[in-house]
């Protein structure tokens, strides 16, 4: 029987250098395809010593299934794609895209992810679900292990081997459960859902893991975990930020309260969106250019020039009103010329002043022009109306 080592020929093709890790369903090695000349991942379905043939079989099937849904998916950005099967000595091996990178899960030991980092990951999530869906297959196994964070900041979803395809026949045992159980949809506990819905549930869990560092459901015992799915709500997420509707959505009970994938992918679309206020500020900002000392300036000119502005015309109707009704009264012509130049010079300038120091569009010119026209003004009703004794 073929068995994983380093150096290990498989298929007379791939050359084993590293496992890169393990888990219940097998080991993944990185390996040197030797007719390419580049490195891949080859997946070594893991055989019991014990195995009947027909557990042997099963496990044989179950790898030519896997590599059939990914070669479905293969040309999609957000899932890993299967290159090849090969069969060693009776033991399936699976040749991937190898990502240089880490999983989701890596990713959370060291410390849970901000809604921003976050959102990302859920948008080419959903996609690729969507996707899935689109091709009549569900993954059943969706979990942060299974998603893999390239160096490059690319998201992608691997590990098909137990999903199914509409037309597939069942191929676990009565009784026999496939997947992790703290990230499955409460439908697939009771055996009535295997479908790409139940996908979106095991994704929400995926996320909550994410942004709050905990699994939601996750406790002490398998048995106590499947009550939780069942009959308990996780606590709200409370650093989920855009993302909580999303999860929220996604991790309720009954498959019909969850959103559709056409939903799904819009909330993973605004949650990864900057708001759109925000966007309005940053091109207001960037129009209007960021403020200054100079702008706090024109704040405190504009106010000023504002408050001389209403003296002014204030002054001027007291001095138009007094004016008119002959109440002022000078001894002699000369009196009364430089009274009236005084007031209207005063009033024009609490005018002009006001104007020039408005931050507005040709300020200088409309405060000398008001300034001017004002004094005029008042000085044209101010001289015939001032009586001499």
């Amino acid at each position: 029987m073929a068995e994983g080592r380093p150096d290990a020929m498989i298929g007379g093709r791939y050359r084993l250098t590293s496992e890169l890790g393990s888990g219940g369903f097998g080991r993944v090695w990185r390996a040197r395809d030797e007719t390419l000349g580049v490195d891949v991942a080859v997946k070594e379905m893991r055989l019991p010593p014990s195995s009947s043939d027909a557990e042997r079989a099963g496990r044989l099937k179950r790898a030519e299934r896997e590599a059939r849904h990914a070669a479905r998916l293969r040309d999609h950005p957000h899932v890993v794609a299967v290159h090849d099967v090969v069969v060693e000595d009776g033991v399936p091996w699976i040749v991937m895209r190898l990502v240089d990178g880490q999983s989701l899960a890596d990713r959370i030991s060291a410390g849970a992810l901000s809604p921003e980092q976050a959102a990302p990951v859920a948008a080419a999530l959903v996609d690729a679900l969507s996707a899935a869906h689109d091709a009549d297959i569900a993954h059943r196994d969706v979990k942060p292990a299974n998603v893999l964070l390239t160096e490059r900041g690319d998201v992608l979803l691997t590990d098909f081997g137990i999903a199914t395809h509409d037309a597939d026949t069942q191929l676990t045992s009565t009784g026999m459960f496939i997947g992790s159980v703290e990230y499955t949809a409460p439908e697939r506990l009771e055996g009535r859902g295997n479908g790409a819905v139940s996908d979106l549930f095991s994704l929400g869990a995926t996320l909550y893991h994410a942004v709050e560092g905990v699994s939601p459901f996750a406790r002490d015992t398998a048995k106590a975990t499947m009550a939780a799915i069942l009959f308990e709500q996780p606590p709200p997420p409370r650093s989920a930020g855009r993302l909580t509707d999303l999860i929220t959505r996604l991790l309720e009970k009954d498959p019909g309260d969850r959103p559709a994938f056409p939903e799904a992918r819009a909330l993973a679309a605004a949650a990864s969106s900057p708001p759109r206020e925000t966007l309005v500020e940053k091109d207001t900002q960037r129009e209007r250019g960021p403020k200054t000392p100079h702008d706090r300036e024109n704040v405190r000119k504009f106010l000023g020039g504002a408050g001389l502005l209403a003296f002014g015309l204030l002054m001027a109707v007291i001095f138009t009103v007094a004016t008119l009704s002959r109440t002022w009264h000078a001894s002699n012509q000369g009196e009364a010329v430089v009274a009236s130049a005084l007031f209207g010079g005063g009033i024009a300038s609490f005018i002009g002043v006001g104007l020039y120091n408005w931050p507005v569009k040709h300020r200088k010119a409309l405060g000398i022009g008001a300034g001017f026209v004002v004094f005029v003004v008042l000085l044209a009703l101010w001289l015939p109306n001032f009586s001499i004794r």
